[in-house]
């Protein structure tokens, strides 16, 4: 599944504007922060969206934990299924997990500025 190419998984400039105030290890911190935290928000907007329950708030905090890390792909799913129908959210299960996978997998390759 990859619809999105990888040149565009990314917000270059808001990741090297990261890379440049980021220690190594805060960098690796919040990749993996990111990673923990954007399952856990994928799984329970996913289980919201099955229960029947609003899962706007939660693509929000997925909007936003994902365009700040500079993850753009993804953060630009998460602003569509915001206001999105229960049915959008679950047809788009599988690409949100695609997305997040190959955003970390591209983060991870990045190096912070130590200076």
């Amino acid at each position: 599944m990859t619809d999105i190419p990888d040149d565009d998984l990314l917000d270059e400039e808001q990741v090297s504007l990261l890379l440049e105030v980021l220690t190594a290890d805060d960098w690796s911190a919040s990749i993996a922060g990111f990673a923990e935290n954007g399952r856990k928000t994928i799984d329970s907007m996913t289980a919201q969206a099955r229960a029947g329950e609003p899962h706007n708030r939660t693509a929000h905090t997925l909007k936003g934990t994902s365009l700040n890390l500079g993850a753009a792909a993804l953060g630009r799913l998460a602003k569509d299924l915001e206001h999105a129908p229960s049915a959008a959210v679950l047809e788009q299960e599988k690409r949100l997990y695609d997305l997040l996978e190959r955003s970390i997998a591209a983060l991870a390759t990045r190096t912070p500025l130590d200076v």
